[in-house]
């Protein structure tokens, strides 16, 4: 018997080993395999229980309560969660249907700042004052203290994170806030040489 007869010989036995050992712990299982060679005789999966198609109409409820939720929802967002718990249906298989049958994708909503009169004068203004400095002092952006602001707001804004749009194609969904609201406010500022903060206020 050559050596690679002997290694596939040892691997068998062990897996017999393995074998026995494991339905000498579970008798349940062992009589779960006599039964399935009773009924088939094979000790192979009894036939049904490969993967099963998903029914058109519960395609057709998902489609259906995607719509009518998205209807009722000020940005016409709605969740797996929420679809799965309205019709008592799987997450997966709720997943499945809008992303392989239905071919919807999640969008999120795009928060932007809420622009007022002249904003856009006020920016392109110091736009063009930078770029005129830059051509007198070029180490004069050294000086400057970049500063960057997060808000934790209060009102009920809305996570885009958390949210989302199912849908065939991009909604190109935004959500205007106003810049004065209730909020907390963590602050920190930069230069060249040094940082300030973080502040919270």
């Amino acid at each position: 018997m050559s050596r690679q007869d002997r290694t596939v010989l040892r691997r068998r036995r062990v897996q017999g080993e393995e074998f026995c050992s494991r339905y000498e712990e579970s008798p349940c299982a062992l009589r779960k395999v006599i039964q399935k060679f009773e009924t088939t005789g094979q000790l192979g999966i009894l036939p049904g229980r490969g993967r099963k198609q998903i029914p058109s109409s519960s395609v057709e409820d998902v489609a259906t309560v995607v719509v009518e939720a998205s209807s009722q929802s000020p940005h016409g967002s709605v969740g797996v969660p929420v679809i799965s718990r309205i019709l008592d249906m799987s997450y997966s298989t709720v997943r499945k249907i809008l992303q392989r049958i239905l071919n919807f994708y999640p969008y999120k909503i795009k928060p932007v700042h809420l622009l007022q009169d002249g904003d856009s004068e006020v920016r392109t203004a110091f736009a063009l004052e930078f770029l005129a400095r830059m051509v007198v002092d070029v180490t004069w952006p050294w000086n400057i203290l970049w500063s960057d602001v997060v808000h934790f707001c209060l009102n009920g804004h809305v996570n885009t994170h958390n949210c989302r749009i199912w849908a065939a194609e991009n909604p190109h969904a935004i959500q205007e806030q106003p810049l004065h609201h209730g909020r907390v406010t963590v602050w920190c500022g930069c230069t060249a040489t040094f940082i300030i903060g973080p502040y919270f206020f």
